[in-house]
């Protein structure tokens, strides 16, 4: 303490002495340097920070946990997916304007009945009568021809005419009777009838199901549709099934068919499965042809179809799923007692409270199946 100290009585050296002594030597006597004790944490699952996805929990907490050990089985599990009514490939008719021209009469009208060849449209069109008289112009050149050989021959026979004269003759007929056929292949559009009439008839047997055509209507070739034809006894049931579950499904599968409008329930057999996913909803179409005896089917129906997927894989609770961040499917697989590990699964459709694992587990492994979002609070459960 320096001179100070020897200026000041022993007295007050001493209380000099008693003040700075470090708070750390008297804790008794400064309270205020001591360090607040730590609390206690709350008893709860936490997740480690050493390894991503792995959640420890107390022993208290077990009791409010259930697992289940999966394993493969052979299950008669069933698909189902939303489906409509629709006409099959081939069965539906679209009917356009062969010719350029103005529509004056039109002959049906939508859900009538049809025959093949009935009128269904009535054109006015100047191509249809410019074709017409080509086709007359290319008969008289024919006939033309025809009779120029016919007169050539003679007088090469008689011995007044001229092989020249006759081959040439030849040439011309062939050349007008190759104008006839061609002729004749264009003017197959415009039909019978005189003048700009043309009329479009019906391609095949069906039921009238879209018109656009009225009077008056500008129409050219190769545009939209005047007519739409349908048959009414060629129908399926299109399913639109997610990505996930196609592998399940194949041709021959049994389908039960719930409609709105139907009675009950209607069966069928899968008739096919698409090859291409829709991008945006991730479905894919499958056909089902049905046994509709006794039943009303309308082009349009909707309803839902169960399809029979009799497979051998993991199923489990929809509980023991959680949706991670609103797209990861995941559930929690028990490492010890007290420990869980997540991990990713790829599921299919759940049905009737289950839902099949195709991929991310293993047989044998224990899975959480109540209680999961206490492991992961974040999450949403799968249903």
């Amino acid at each position: 303490m320096g001179s100070l100290d020897r200026r000041l009585p022993v007295r007050l050296r001493m209380r000099w002495l008693w003040l700075t002594v470090p708070c750390v030597v008297l804790p008794v006597l400064a309270t205020g340097c001591a360090q607040p004790a730590e609390e206690p944490k709350p008893d709860r699952a936490v997740s480690s920070k050493h390894e991503e996805g792995v959640v420890h929990i107390p022993d208290a907490s077990r009791q409010f946990i259930a697992v289940e050990e999966v394993s493969a089985a052979k299950t008669n599990s069933a698909i189902s997916a939303p489906a409509r009514v629709d006409f099959r490939d081939g069965a539906v008719s679209q009917v356009g304007a062969p010719l350029e021209g103005r529509v004056v009469n039109v002959h049906v009208r939508v859900g009538q009945a049809v025959k093949a060849g009935d009128p269904l449209v009535t054109l006015a069109s100047p191509e249809a009568a410019a074709m017409r008289a080509a086709l007359e112009t290319a008969k008289a050149s024919l006939r033309e021809a025809t009779t120029e050989l016919d007169r050539q021959q003679r007088m090469l026979q008689q011995g007044v005419g001229i092989e020249r004269d006759r081959v040439a003759a030849e040439t011309k007929m062939s050349s007008a009777n190759a104008e006839l056929t061609k002729v004749e292949a264009g003017a197959a559009f415009v039909g019978t009838g005189t003048g700009t009439s043309l009329v479009v008839r019906a391609p095949i047997d069906g039921v009238v199901i879209g018109r656009k055509a009225t009077v008056g209507l500008a129409v050219q070739q190769g545009g939209e549709p005047l007519v739409e034809i349908g048959d009414p006894s060629a129908l399926w049931i299109v399913a639109d099934v997610f990505e996930r579950d196609l592998s399940r499904i194949h041709e021959g599968l049994k389908t039960r068919i719930d409609l709105d409008s139907a009675r009950g329930p209607l069966e069928g057999r899968v008739t096919s499965v698409g090859t291409v996913v829709t991008p945006g909803l991730r479905t894919a179409p499958v056909h089902i042809s049905v046994d509709a005896r006794g039943a009303i089917l309308r082009p349009g129906m909707y309803g839902r179809v169960r399809i029979a997927a009799a497979d051998a894989g993991l199923t489990l609770p929809t509980e023991a799923v959680l949706i991670k961040d609103g797209k990861e499917s995941v559930v929690y697989v028990q490492k010890d007692p007290l420990t869980f590990v997540r991990r990713r699964v790829v599921v299919a459709q759940p049905v009737e409270g289950r839902v099949q694992v195709v991929s991310g587990i293993a047989p044998g492994e224990k899975v959480v199946i109540r209680g999961a979002l206490l492991l992961d609070g974040s999450a949403d459960q799968l249903l």
